[in-house]
């Protein structure tokens, strides 16, 4: 249908109301907001998908007539035009496509001025439909494009996306286009001019170069690119020779890019003359233009051009190029920015182009780049490098050779930078062949140098680009591990060449990744059995000799966690290796060195598993079995001369030489030739460094391996070491060689001492003994006095250990007596009384402990009183050091590892002098023994320094538990008696509260030790277990916490087992110690002692009666001296004791204390509730109080008798404090729920009276005088708030009552913030109510009872604490007593005419849940009921509706359980009162009557069906549409409502829908349901279809904006779903009027819906 429009116009509409509804939308595509402007655009394009022609007629027509209309607007509906046309372009027939072209045209070319969104948006509409109707836009375009005037910018601008979106149509008009073109570029002075028609030619460019790439889909296929070349290199000469000169940067390089396309058009010959001009003046450019992207890419695909074929055109400029490119390539790219990054790759894709032709000239060019010094030169020619070599190709086949050679010089490059990109190189050179070249091993070092680990460079300032070593050696190590097992060709380069650099010392540190790569290319040889794998020694000269292997991996395997865990890989390799190394140790090292990877796998990486000396045990085992294996003394010996010449790699690897040394040590062990020996020998002290400790210890185990089979050899060298090398007058010739300084010999002894106890150790059995003194001792002797060297001084200790641990009966398997013990255990105790004790620096202290403990155990044995010396000594030396060791004055500070050095001799020197006393304890294991130690450690163990009582104490639990374990050696006790049971547990007992938790733990450990050996005494068996003893480990776990309350009961339950536990004679002592305990300088201390007195004095009464009374007087006494909590216990026991005795005074003396209470008095009452007596009187005497008492004064205004304030009473607050305090003692909770129902009827009663009330007041003096102490107390008092006193007792109540479930569920910040104020004390109440119901229902009809009498109370608080729990209690069935019911209900329908609206509220509530105590009730009460819900709807002092929310909600639980009959005659009546309550403001009233009105559903289906179901219909479209209320709770009422009277709707399907989708607790997405309901609704009811429409147009007045959005969608997709049969139905023009004007509604959203309401529209 054609719609007349003035002016001739027309739109093509369909005669509906759509064509006015379309108009609308176009005329607000221009909203002020974004997203409405979306959705608009978005809905015409969604009706244009259905009614294309009309929606672009519609767009064209309003267009036309608006020539004035505001340009933004004019935008939109171009573009939403070009989106149309994208989607329907097949449909639009050629008549509206030539209007809308012309129209575009026009919008395009209106203005001569350039406008880019307005133009943009009409050449977007001539390209789009150019893709289909090219002809007639090119028609238009060329009436726009005449000879001899410049075009419209757009003009040309839209050609040249024309081009570009349909090259096959475009291309024939090209021609044409170019003829009129290249006359007008002459003319065009302006930038922006010459910049479009540049653009133009690219793409026209771009379009020719496509249709030829694709001719065997071009509609001709006889076109070439030839035939536009002539065109094109007239083009190319203006916009080369003329505009190129421009000065405008974005003009010259789109010229750029045009060229580069343009250069692939123009004829070979034409593109050889022009390039010597054309790329100098592209290169140019460069230094004009910072940001070189365009101008690169253009420049290649000129290149491109050049080279295509092989053509040598370029051959001139070769060189003018490349050293005008190269600069620029050596800039590194700016990896932030992609267009640097680009740019960047495009140059390096230049020099992939040229090479295609000139190789030879850019290799040539790119060797003699690297020869600079430049680190960015270096770096840019490694790059193109790069780039040359991974693009391949034949023209670099035969440059391989030239490029491995000239690539050489980098070799010797330093910098890192430059290394790593080299590095990265060689890499791309693997996979091409390069490193199979001569060279190629070459590059394969350089990689294998960069694995070595250098220092760190520092930074003299900071460099984003710093490459560091570690980076560098990281990315090397991955780059020989890829190229050895990913490029199968690197396998014949690299194997077996890696070996090469086994031995080198300067590779030792990257042997890690060699070796893992070598062990990885010969497993593989191995296995496949590889022609290649056995090795020709004599032919690989470089390459090292078996057994240098064997030594070289051996000694590096000893190191194992070096060179990145290089152990493993140096393992697997000699195990890969076994066969080209000895035939005969092949099936040994394969079964025993998969083992040993396997151990180091399972523990290397844990520091609690590794063991140093354990492998080193391992490996040398399997040296020794290998040389066992092979059998012959020649290849040992060779093996043997191998090791001593690699001495020399280890030169600065101390670690790696230790190993190596006892690796010779093995081989001489097993060598029986003397001069080998010798020789060796000598290697070993004219090798070792006698400053190192790590290689003196190696040349001594070394040496002790050795005298095990050549004892007198070995002796004979220490001799004359000690002869020649300790002499400092050197034996040169004529003096010329320097003599030895003081310092030199002293190390050089050090070495010697060591050696004379490690060769004493090793040496045979049989022959130590005798050469003991004459060989051993006799020449260390001299050597202990006037020791400075402190090296000196501890190998000799050493030395001395290691000789007693040779002469143990065990190692000689022979008893013998050391005569000599007591001379040597003296020169050790007098090298510890010389160590320091202010500061720690060495491990000396220790290793003489270590050497005394070890002669303990020799024959003879010590006397007492050197026992006692020796102890005293070494725990002096130990426990006087400081906790943290400090520089000593004048020096430096000590650095983190001195001082973590520092540390480790402590711990060490802790741990030898408990070696040394376990010891001596063990040569006299009795009561006696222990105690003769102990008694060195009790003066610790009471120190005022925490760290010397932790060490004294673990100490002392060491030395407990190595008795007791040694008592289970011994089956007989012989009759001892374990009389120092009593001293040892009254002296720790204290310690068990010690402040430090260290000394805690081990104090309640030693007390658990002490009684076990106790039982043992008793003659239990050694596998008996006591439970009360047993049960302290958990005490010693509770103990770690640190709390003091923990404190408390650890030490009380330790009491009560101690007391169990000790003998009656053994009392005194026990107490005694206990009494010392209590001068305890630490208050943890002499709590504990307290506790464990009280105890004691309780349980163990009878035995010390006499003692009671003095110890209660003198504790309570000391009250106020004492302050730590678990002392103050003990004296807050006896003073209950006291008070049991003078119940009514004390009661009185301490309610009678001020307010608030201080912590002596708070504890009192706590202490006194403990006893059941005394509970019960606090009770009856509390409650009495707050029920005759007044529970607050009102202060009055004397003329008009308002109250001004309230102020609490005193007395009543008073007995709040006390209970309260009584509710926080555990004891006291029986006689609680015994009383629960008065106390919580009293409490919720003062709680109510205390909202809003004052703090209470101190009784004014008489005289007036107020003492500082009394304001004191007055300023404390002004701080008690009465509510807060009152809330935290029925909270405490509550717990003490075991109704911790209650005070969960509400929630304890929940109870206090509603029962604070009167607006949320009803919901607070109720809560309660409904949680004691549910956790403690055995106390409600008792605290109903106590609760009763206040319900005509005064004060309105109290009434509405009252109504509000009996409302709740008929809630919760009277916890099943139905008995209550009538009482209740007669109570509440009494108040109902209270003056209080609240009480009124809640009493309506409490009437509406008479739907909870079942339906016999609900019938008895049903008609009071229903008329007080009735009443209360319709109570006018009820301005916030909430009387009339509580009786809708009341009437909704009513009406499902009461008959139809009732409800029949005022069904309509409650339906049309609830009415108005829909579009209440506030949402809980909406909620509930929605609520209400689905609870009539139940009497719909009966007589009053007719009736009720008009009324569903009448409110159908408001329930919906408050189905996406604000407001959750509404929302589901709403989903309640529906599931309740779907079933009456007479749809089976729309019922199904509402009981699916509308979970009341699930998500809905309400526009998709409506969308399937609307379909359902017109299936079913067609006939109501205009009633729901206009029931929706009526809510398009709502106040609410989420309502007139739900009326504007559902009235969309009520029409958009409704068959164009029943169109008729609808009243479309007033419909589609409403929806029109909600387009210009305030609110965006609305007008959104709205928007989309009207896309679903297009067929009306």
């Amino acid at each position: 249908m054609i719609m007349p429009g003035g002016d001739s116009l027309s739109v093509h509409g369909t005669g509906g109301a759509i064509d006015a509804m379309v108009t609308a939308l176009v005329d607000a595509a221009y909203d002020k907001k974004p997203e409405v402007r979306n959705i608009i655009s978005s809905s015409l394009v969604d009706i244009g998908k259905q009614q294309p022609t009309m929606v672009l007629s519609c767009c064209h027509v309003y267009l036309k007539k608006h020539s004035k209309l505001q340009r933004e607007h004019r935008v939109v509906i171009l573009q939403t035009i070009e989106k149309v046309i994208e989607e329907t372009l097949d449909a639009i027939k050629a008549g509206l496509a030539s209007e809308l072209v012309q129209l575009a045209a026009e919008e395009m070319t209106a203005t001569k001025e350039v406008e880019p969104q307005w133009q943009t948006a009409a050449s977007g509409v001539l390209v789009a439909l150019g893709k289909k109707y090219c002809n007639e836009v090119m028609e238009e375009v060329l009436k726009r494009f005449q000879p001899g005037a410049l075009p419209h910018f757009f003009i040309v601008q839209t050609m040249a996306n024309l081009a570009t979106a349909n090259p096959f149509s475009f291309v024939p008009f090209l021609t044409a286009v170019l003829g009129t073109m290249l006359p007008m570029l002459g003319l065009a002075k302006h930038d922006n001019m010459r910049w479009v028609f540049s653009c133009a030619l690219a793409r026209f460019s771009e379009s020719i170069l496509h249709y030829v790439a694709n001719i065997e889909n071009a509609p001709d296929q006889t076109v070439r690119k030839e035939l536009y070349s002539s065109q094109i290199y007239s083009a190319y000469n203006i916009v080369y020779n003329v505009w190129l000169q421009s000065k405008e940067p974005k003009l010259r390089l789109m010229i750029v890019e045009a060229l580069g396309y343009m250069s692939n058009i123009l004829a070979e010959d034409i593109l050889e003359e022009q390039l010597p001009r054309l790329l100098p003046g592209i290169l140019n450019l460069y230094k004009k233009h910072p940001e070189p992207y365009h101008i690169t890419q253009g420049f290649c695909m000129v290149l491109d051009a050049a080279v295509q074929g092989g053509n040598l055109m370029l051959e001139p400029q070769v060189d003018s190029i490349v050293n005008t490119l190269h600069p620029q390539v050596c800039i590194q790219p700016d990896y932030n920015s992609p267009p640097s990054v680009k740019n960047h790759n495009e140059l390096l894709r230049c020099f992939s182009v040229i090479a295609k032709s000139f190789s030879n000239q850019i290799i040539g060019f790119l060797l003699q780049k690297l020869e600079t010094n430049n680190e960015k030169i270096r770096m840019g020619t490694l790059a193109v490098f790069k780039q040359l070599i991974n693009s391949g190709g034949t023209h670099m086949e035969d440059k391989k050779t030239l490029i491995v050679s000239g690539l050489k010089i980098m070799l010797a490059e330093n910098n890192n930078k430059v290394k790593r990109l080299f590095a990265q190189v060689v890499i791309a050179m693997a996979p091409h062949g390069y490193l199979e070249l001569e060279g190629g091993h070459l590059m394969v070092e350089f990689i294998v140098k960069l694995c070595v680990y250098q220092e760190p460079i520092p930074l003299k300032k900071p460099d984003p680009e710093h490459v560091s070593n570690a980076s560098l050696r990281l990315m090397c190590e991955n780059v020989l591990h890829l190229i050895s097992t990913t490029i199968e060709c690197m396998e014949s380069v690299l194997w077996p060449y890696l070996l090469e650099f086994l031995i080198p010392p300067q590779y030792t540190t990257a042997l890690g990744p060699i070796c893992r790569n070598l062990a990885s290319l010969a497993a593989k040889k191995r296995e496949e059995q590889s022609f290649d794998y056995m090795i020709d020694f004599e032919e690989r000269t470089n390459i090292p000799r078996p057994a240098e292997i064997i030594a070289r991996l051996m000694v590096l395997s000893g190191r194992p966690e070096e060179s990145n865990n290089r152990g493993i890989n140096t393992l697997k390799l000699m195990q890969a290796l076994s066969p080209n190394i000895e035939a005969s140790i092949v099936d040994l090292w394969d079964t025993i060195i998969p083992k040993l990877v396997q151990y180091l796998e399972d523990n290397l990486d844990d520091p609690d598993k590794w063991s140093q000396k354990a492998w080193e045990d391992l490996l040398l085992k399997l040296l020794s079995k290998t040389l066992d294996e092979v059998e012959d003394e020649e290849w040992v010996c060779n093996l043997g001369v191998e090791f001593g010449k690699q001495v020399s790699l280890y030169t600065d690897s101390p670690r790696e030489k230790n190993f190596l040394y006892k690796c010779l040590g093995v081989i001489m062990r097993k060598v029986t030739k003397k001069d080998f020996v010798k020789k060796h020998l000598n290697i070993l002290f004219t090798t070792v460094k006698h400053t190192n400790q790590v290689e003196r210890e190696g040349c001594a185990i070394g040496l002790g391996f050795c005298a095990s089979s050549h004892l007198d050899e070995a002796l004979s060298k220490l001799e004359s070491v000690a002869k020649e090398d300790m002499s400092r007058k050197s034996s040169g010739f004529l003096g010329l060689i320097k003599d030895k300084s003081e310092a030199d010999v002293e190390r050089i002894k050090s070495t010697i001492m060591l050696c004379y106890g490690y060769l004493t150790l090793y040496a045979p059995h049989d022959l130590i003994t005798s050469r003991l003194d004459t060989n051993i001792l006799r020449n260390i002797q001299p050597h202990f006095n006037n020791i400075k060297d402190t090296t000196v001084k501890q190998n000799l200790i050493l030395a001395v250990d290691l000789i007693g641990k040779a002469v143990q009966p065990g190692h000689l398997r022979a008893s013998y007596s050391f005569s000599r013990k007591m001379e040597l255990m003296n020169h050790m105790q007098m090298f510890m009384k010389k160590e320091s004790t202010k500061e720690l620096t060495t491990n000396t202290r220790a290793l003489a402990m270590d050497a005394c403990a070890t002669l303990v155990k020799l024959d003879p044995l010590l006397t007492e009183a050197e026992t006692f010396e020796l102890i005293k000594t070494s725990t002096d030396c130990v426990f006087k050091l400081p906790n943290c060791v400090y520089p000593i004055k004048g020096k430096d500070e000590l650095t983190t590892e001195q001082i973590k050095d520092s540390d480790d001799f402590l711990d060490g020197a802790q741990g030898s002098l408990v070696n040394m006393l376990k010891e001596i304890l063990s040569k006299k294991l009795t009561p006696q023994g222990i105690q003769e130690i102990y008694k060195h450690l009790q003066p610790w163990n009471v120190s005022v320094e925490n760290h010397e009582r932790q060490r004294s104490m673990r100490t002392t639990l060491h030395l407990l538990q190595f008795y007791h374990e040694k008592m289970a050696e011994t089956q007989d006790m012989g009759g001892i008696q374990f009389n120092n049971l009593g001293l040892l547990l009254g002296s720790i007992v204290p310690r068990c509260s010690d402040p430090c938790l260290p000394v805690r733990e081990d104090a309640i450990d030693c007390i658990q030790v002490i009684l076990r050996i106790s039982l043992r005494y008793d003659g239990q068996a050694i596998d008996y277990q006591d439970p009360i003893i047993e049960a302290m480990t958990t005490l010693r776990d509770r103990v770690s916490r640190g709390d003091a309350q923990v404190l408390f009961s650890v030490v009380n339950d330790m009491s009560k087992a101690l007391s169990k536990k000790l003998p009656s004679h053994q009392l005194n002592d026990f107490l005694a110690n206990l009494y010392n305990g209590l001068l305890d300088s630490q208050s943890h201390c002499s709590s504990g002692a307290c506790v464990v007195i009280n105890t004691i004095m309780k349980t163990r009464g009878p035995e010390l009666l006499v003692e009671v009374g003095n110890i209660i007087t003198a504790l309570h006494t000391s009250l106020r001296a004492i302050t730590y909590s678990q002392t103050r216990s003990g004296v807050f026991r006896a003073i209950r004791t006291l008070a049991s005795n003078h119940l009514s005074p004390v009661f009185e003396k301490l309610l009678n204390f001020p307010l608030p209470y201080d912590e002596h008095i708070t504890e009192c009452w706590r202490t006194l509730a403990v006893d059941p007596v005394l509970a019960q009187a606090i009770f009856d005497e509390v409650i009495d109080i707050l029920n005759r008492q007044i529970h607050y004064e009102e202060k009055r205004d004397q003329k008009t008798q308002k109250v001004l304030m309230k102020v609490a009473s005193l007395l009543p607050l008073s007995a709040v404090c006390a209970l309260t305090e009584v509710f926080c003692v555990p004891e006291s909770e029986v006689k609680v729920v015994e009383n629960f129902h008065r106390l919580f009827s009293a409490l919720i009663i003062y709680t109510g009276s205390c909202i809003d009330v004052k703090p209470a007041k101190l009784s004014d003096i008489a005289d007036g005088k107020v003492s500082k102490e009394r304001k004191a107390q007055m300023k404390l008092l002004a701080m008690l708030n009465p509510s807060s006193v009152a809330i935290e007792s029925v909270r405490k109540l509550l717990e003490r009552a075991n109704c911790r479930k209650v005070l969960e569920a509400i929630g304890e910040e929940e109870m206090v913030n509603s029962l604070r104020s009167v607006d949320t004390l009803p919901e607070g109440i109720t809560e309660i109510a409904r949680q004691l119901v549910e956790h403690n229902p055995e106390f409600v009809g008792k605290i109903m009872s106590c609760l009763n009498p206040s319900l005509a109370s005064l004060y309105e608080n109290q009434r509405i604490v009252v109504v509000a729990y009996f409302a709740e209690l008929i809630n919760q069935k009277c916890a099943g007593d139905m008995s209550m019911v009538e009482m209740i209900v007669n109570n509440l329908l009494g108040r109902l005419v209270d003056a209080n609206h609240i009480v009124r509220m809640l009493c309506i509530r409490g009437l509406g849940n008479i739907a909870s105590t079942g339906e016999d009730q609900v019938q008895k009460y049903c008609t009071t009921v229903l008329s007080a819900m009735m009443a209360g709807m319709d109570d006018k002092e009820d301005p916030e509706d909430n009387i009339t929310l509580e009786s809708m909600s009341g009437l909704s639980r009513i009406l499902t359980q009461i008959e139809e009959s009732s409800i029949r005659p005022i069904l309509v009546n409650i339906t049309l009162r609830i009415r108005p309550c829909f579009e209440k403001e506030r949402a809980s009233v909406r909620a509930a009557a929605f609520q209400l009105f689905g609870s009539l559903s139940h009497f719909g289906d009966g007589p009053s069906k007719a009736p009720f179901l008009e009324q569903i219909h009448t409110n159908f479209v408001s329930v919906l549409l408050h189905l996406n209320d604000e407001d959750l709770e509404v929302r589901k009422s709403c989903k309640h409502a529906l599931r309740q009277f779907g079933p009456l709707l007479g749809s089976e399907s729309i019922n199904e829908m509402f009981q699916k989708h509308l979970i009341v607790d699930g998500h809905l997405n309400y526009g998709e349901f409506m969308y399937d309901l609307t379909k359902v609704i017109i299936a079913d009811f067609i006939q109501k279809i205009n009633f729901f429409v206009m029931g929706n147009v009526s809510f398009f007045r709502s106040s609410w904006p989420e309502i007139r959005s739900n009326a504007a969608i559902f009235v969309g997709f009520l029409l958009g779903n409704l068959p164009k049969a029943q169109h008729s139905l609808i009243t479309k023009d007033h419909v589609c009027g409403a929806l029109t004007l909600l387009l210009k509604d305030p609110v965006p959203s609305v007008r959104i819906k709205a928007a989309e309401a009207m896309s679903l529209l297009f067929e009306y």
